[in-house]
């Protein structure tokens, strides 16, 4: 199965476990980092989480097909996080925390090939750099 596919499989099957992978996504970051969590005080509604969830799935898909667009949107919020205090190897961090969150929801559902593909995910956004 190739990493798109894989990919994609991936957020269906996550899709059919769970309503709203946004709180669990960010529970388990701010287990991992637990000093972002004051990044996020005025986000009452999740709002701004899902936003990033989203904009970071989208990436990730176009990280796969290597969209050079992309490529240099990751790279750009890479440079907007340092502002954050958010270094390259945890801002790279959180399409790992997604795909262990995904996982951890998927179940015996998740594969191999999945896990591959997320995997290759977060090589290519260690990659995206201007």
């Amino acid at each position: 199965m190739d990493y798109q596919t894989a990919f994609t499989a991936s957020l269906e099957v996550v899709a059919n476990a769970c309503e709203d992978v946004v709180p669990p996504v960010y529970e388990a970051l701010f287990k991992r980092y637990p000093d972002f969590e004051e990044l996020f005080v005025l986000d009452i509604d999740h709002g701004a989480r899902g936003h990033m969830l989203n904009e970071a799935l989208s990436m990730a898909e176009g990280l796969l097909d290597r969209d050079l667009v992309a490529h240099n949107f990751v790279a750009a919020e890479r440079m907007n996080h340092v502002g954050y205090g958010i270094e390259d190897d945890v801002f790279e961090g959180f399409y790992t925390v997604m795909a262990e969150t995904f996982q951890n929801i998927a179940g015996p559902a998740w594969t191999s090939d999945m896990g591959d593909a997320w995997r290759e995910i977060s090589l290519r956004a260690s990659q995206a750099k201007l």
